[in-house]
């Protein structure tokens, strides 16, 4: 699990013809290890750094992050669950598209966007913001929450997720929405009944998920 992560399949890079199945079955692996496995995240925690690293350079070219079709899932989690979040942590964040994007929802909210890559929040601090109430900080959810922290929305926008980390930062009550821009089809993508069960362990229940255009979500949340 700790060998070299194919630069060029990226979380949310996906062209109309299919991916070549090295590059699809390398995200997916790593994924579902990190969502089955306790500790697998400490084991490919470099390489996945590594290789959003090395697709820093011309990824909002190339993706468009900032996109309707990339934001689809996101936005149709948010205007279907009861949302009124404080305090909001984008996991993945990359160039911090999708933090942006909440921070307009919701318009009170202090939004902290995170990545394990320097190269990636490096890119997502020269876009403009509004300073104060959108933070952008090279993190995993651990480290987000070591202080203290706790959130009431907790997003993961095509990236894998480490259940325990997420219900220790998750704010009584809180919502944690995991959404995948183009389905089973995102290299970066956990199936939903593996999602179920991994918050299930973690101690939070399902609640909701959906689809938008090609694009998936599931919801859990925490007891209040």
């Amino acid at each position: 699990m700790s060998g070299p992560v194919d630069p060029n399949a990226d979380r949310g890079e996906v062209p109309d013809k299919p991916l070549p199945l090295r590059r699809r079955v390398g995200g997916r692996v790593i994924t579902e290890a990190i969502a089955r496995i306790p500790g697998a995240w400490r084991l490919t925690r470099g390489p996945v750094r590594r290789f959003f690293a090395d697709a820093a350079p011309g990824w909002d070219a190339r993706v468009d992050p900032e996109g309707a079709g990339h934001l689809a899932p996101l936005a149709d989690a948010v205007e279907r669950l009861d949302l009124s979040p404080g305090r909001v942590l984008d996991v993945g964040t990359g160039t911090g598209a999708g933090a942006l994007w909440l921070a307009r929802r919701f318009e009170s909210a202090e939004v902290l966007g995170i990545d394990v890559a320097p190269e990636m929040i490096e890119l997502a601090r020269a876009k403009p913001r509004e300073e104060g109430r959108v933070r952008f900080e090279v993190a995993d959810v651990a480290e987000a929450s070591a202080a203290g922290s706790r959130f009431d929305l907790i997003v993961h926008l095509n990236c894998p997720v480490v259940f325990a980390d997420v219900a220790a930062a998750l704010a009584p009550g809180g919502m944690v929405v995991v959404a995948a821009s183009y389905g089973s089809r995102t290299p970066f993508y956990t199936a939903h009944s593996a999602l179920r069960r991994g918050f299930r362990r973690a101690g939070l229940e399902a609640a909701g998920e959906g689809t938008a255009g090609i694009g998936t979500w599931f919801a859990a949340a925490g007891a209040i």
